[in-house]
């Protein structure tokens, strides 16, 4: 089995006494083997002996140089897929698990305000432009490879329709589809009782050969027990049998 895992990590500091321990403390105690961290920084790994590969950083003038929209991590060696990453927000990786070779596509997909390159665009047009780029990367990766896709989506996707849009949903749907992409995490966690209130709008979605026997979807709270907000998102993980 091969568990994944996909956090968005707030903009974490590095010199956070706080925050960051937990966030570590957190990711420990999931236990993944892969990891699709967004909102993070190239420093906070998940682990000990992890490989990995980082979007490019943003020329923002607002983020330190360290900051990256999207990372992955593996716990075995990982390259660079074909698919050119994006700064503001994609990232690909082919990895040799033990039980075969994967392909792992970190992303964030705008939020509603995106304002583009120019600063002109509408609410939601990043978002919609995006995942019409996403569906062909995701095509091709998938064509020889199984496939998983994981990070913030900023949509959710579980009826509650606390975030999103109905066109934004069903053009993530129609690309999950082109991809032969099942989205594992589509129910509604907090009407399960695994969340108390955050519904997911970070994902995982994966080829149907993985699909098909995916473990149980767990989630964790974006506050600790002990009362740390470690992120404003709540993470998700799944785990894998590849064929």
């Amino acid at each position: 089995m091969v568990r994944v895992a996909t956090w968005n990590l707030e903009r974490v500091s590095p010199r956070s006494w706080r925050k960051l321990p937990a966030q570590r403390a957190v990711m420990e105690e999931v236990d993944a083997d892969l990891w699709v961290l967004t909102e993070t920084r190239t420093g906070v790994a998940p682990g000990e002996g992890f490989h990995a590969l980082h979007c490019p950083p943003r020329d923002s003038g607002y983020h330190a140089e360290d900051e990256r929209m999207v990372s992955i991590w593996s716990r075995w060696p990982i390259k660079p897929t074909s698919v050119a990453p994006r700064a503001r927000g994609a990232v690909s990786g082919l990895i040799h698990t033990p039980a075969g070779q994967l392909a792992v596509f970190g992303s964030v997909i705008p939020y509603a305000n995106a304002k583009g390159p120019d600063g002109t665009s509408r609410m939601w047009e990043e978002h919609y432009a995006e995942i019409e780029r996403l569906a062909e990367e995701w095509m091709a990766l998938s064509a020889s490879t199984p496939l998983v896709v994981a990070g913030d989506l900023n949509q959710d996707r579980d009826g509650s329709g606390r975030y999103g849009t109905k066109k934004g949903r069903t053009i993530l749907t129609d690309a999950f589809a082109a991809a032969g992409l099942m989205c594992l995490t589509e129910a509604d966690m907090v009407a399960a009782g695994q969340l108390a209130r955050h519904h997911l709008i970070d994902h995982i979605a994966v080829s149907e050969t993985l699909g098909h026997r995916a473990g149980p979807v767990e989630c964790w709270e974006p506050l600790n027990g002990d009362g740390v907000r470690m992120s404003d998102h709540p993470g998700v993980a799944v785990s894998l049998q590849i064929p």
